[in-house]
């Protein structure tokens, strides 16, 4: 049996296992972090991947940061480096896939194909294109609407320089929308849960993507809140995504239209790209931005991404005021 050693948050790791269950491979999942690797694992991976042992260290990991190995390994026999990594999987480079004897270390999806025997297939790692002008020109004959609206402008705390967007979205919506809305907004990928603080009221709302329970957090539930029961009273709250890597968005309600000619949310100005997901937190990713080493940089190359206004308005015609009661 293959086993494939991953964190289940990480982003890398989701599209590892994608991979292999679209080529249908099957596979013995082991969690990283709840099952970490054993010293004698970690020799026998080493001695059978041929790769130098520094690979094995996840380099662009909050834990790696923390303890300041850029500058430590250097100085360690591979006898306490050993040691280290088997104290704490989540120092282990992920995914780890041990095959009959053959370790990859790291999805490189080439190396991957060339182990498995995968025709290379283009298609099958990409996202198929959305007809997203065609859908718009669809809808340019839209109907007649007038709706109350709020301009926000959502920035990301912390960042320098900065990252923020400037949007309209519809008033009657939940706080449940609204995070869908302001992740698209942004430009994260969704995987995670999120939260809104009301300074005002001094309430704190749930937003739950992976629960259908319309009772679960009761009267903090973002399912069955509206904007309107709090907005635009609240005219600057906090928008958290990520309860792991804790990305605070500061939200201000700069404006309230009362003639917004659609039913769907719309960006107007934007600055900055979004940090990709799972990459620590805000402190990490800089750092990470000005890390020399090449597993950070390539990580970063994989995973960020160039924001595109149109692109993230095509996809934000798909959350409309009133469909959600």
């Amino acid at each position: 049996m293959t086993t494939f050693l991953c964190y289940p948050k990480c982003a890398t790791c989701k599209k590892a296992q994608k991979w292999l269950d679209d080529n249908n491979i099957e596979i013995e999942i082991r969690d990283i972090a709840k099952d970490n690797p054993t010293e004698d694992e970690l020799r026998q991976w080493h001695e059978a991947s041929g790769l130098p042992l520094k690979k094995f260290f996840n380099t662009s990991g909050k834990k790696y940061k923390e303890q300041h190995l850029k500058d430590k390994l250097p100085g360690m026999s591979e006898d306490e480096q050993f040691q280290l990594l088997a104290t704490d999987g989540l120092l282990v480079k992920r995914p780890i896939l041990a095959d009959n004897g053959a370790v990859l270390v790291g999805f490189k999806e080439a190396e991957w194909q060339k182990h498995f025997g995968v025709a290379v297939q283009e298609t099958a790692t990409k996202e198929e294109p959305k007809p997203k002008k065609a859908t718009a020109k669809k809808e340019s004959p839209q109907e007649k609407v007038s709706v109350r609206a709020f301009q926000m402008k959502i920035t990301l705390r912390g960042m320098k320089p900065a990252v923020w967007r400037r949007f309209f979205v519809p008033e009657d919506i939940t706080f449940n929308d609204l995070a869908d809305v302001l992740i698209v907004v942004m430009g994260w990928n969704g995987s995670h849960l999120s939260a809104f603080e009301l300074p005002k009221s001094g309430m704190n709302i749930m937003a739950n993507p992976w629960s259908d329970d319309e009772t679960q957090f009761g009267e903090r539930n973002g399912k069955t809140v509206k904007l309107s029961q709090f907005l635009p009273g609240e005219k600057k709250f906090i928008f958290v995504y990520d309860m792991g890597d804790n990305w605070e968005h500061e939200v201000v309600i700069e404006d309230v239209r009362e003639n917004y000619p659609a039913l769907y949310p719309a960006v107007l100005a934007y600055e900055g790209n979004c940090p990709p997901d799972d990459c620590g937190g805000v402190w990490n990713y800089m750092d990470m931005l000005e890390d020399d080493d090449e597993d950070t940089k390539e990580w970063l190359k994989e995973f960020s991404t160039v924001y595109n206004m149109e692109e993230t308005n095509g996809e934000l015609r798909a959350i409309k005021a009133g469909s959600k009661k």
